[in-house]
């Protein structure tokens, strides 16, 4: 081989080494590009659920009524329905959402020897608690259209007691404590009125489902201020 045929054949070997370790970068690069937007994409769907999850839960409150023509869906009358717990009386309904987390969580409650949970009051039309407001004093009851009984989502709950009030039961302390495991939330705390525009509701309580009733429990605030 001549000198000529050795450069050149050395240049060629120059190229070629040239060409691969473009090839290795170019490949690099298009790696690192799908790994980043393949990241970017996960936490945008992540954060896009999170949203769209906030977005799905119902707040309705004077500043956020509902129309009068609003009926929930699924609504099943609790009397018919297996329960591990008493009703007020036979015709209370809820949404089978929530008469599902209901009924898990106090089956849990009567596991653990916490029982005579009687709920007294479920899902209200329109109509229902317009009666309702007309024949009660003020501030004892929402204006039709902003009282969350209209969801279906919520119930008030009692227990037999000593008169004390049944914030001073076990099954309240129960609930305080397990609630949110369930979905359910204390809807009106008694420290947090300036923000829910409802004074104290120990019985009330609204399902949210776990993860934003645990949000909620853990911070220790309302649904007004976790959909804020």
């Amino acid at each position: 081989m001549t000198q000529v045929d050795r450069r050149a054949a050395a240049a060629e070997k120059r190229r070629a080494r040239r060409k691969r370790m473009q090839r290795r970068l170019y490949m690099y690069a298009a790696v690192t590009l799908a790994i980043a937007l393949l990241s970017f994409y996960a936490g945008y769907r992540v954060g896009g659920q999170s949203r769209r999850g906030r977005q799905n839960i119902l707040l309705v409150n004077e500043a956020n009524p509902l129309p009068a023509d609003y009926v929930p869906d699924e609504l099943v009358n609790l009397y018919t329905m297996r329960h591990s717990f008493r009703l007020a009386n036979t015709g209370i309904e809820l949404t089978r959402v929530a008469y599902e987390a209901a009924q898990e969580m106090f089956a849990a409650a009567e596991a653990e020897n916490v029982n005579g949970f009687i709920i007294t009051s479920g899902y209200r039309s329109y109509a229902r608690q317009e009666e309702i407001y007309k024949e009660s004093k003020q501030g004892y009851a929402q204006k039709p259209g902003a009282s969350e009984h209209q969801t279906g989502l919520c119930f008030d709950v009692t227990a037999q007691n000593d008169g004390s009030g049944f914030e001073t039961t076990s099954q309240y302390a129960w609930l305080r404590k397990n609630a949110h495991k369930y979905g359910f939330i204390q809807r009106y705390p008694g420290n947090k009125a300036d923000v829910t525009g409802i004074n104290y509701e120990p019985w009330h309580y609204r399902y949210v489902g776990i993860e934003a009733a645990t949000e909620i429990y853990r911070a220790g605030i309302t649904l007004e201020e976790y959909l804020d």
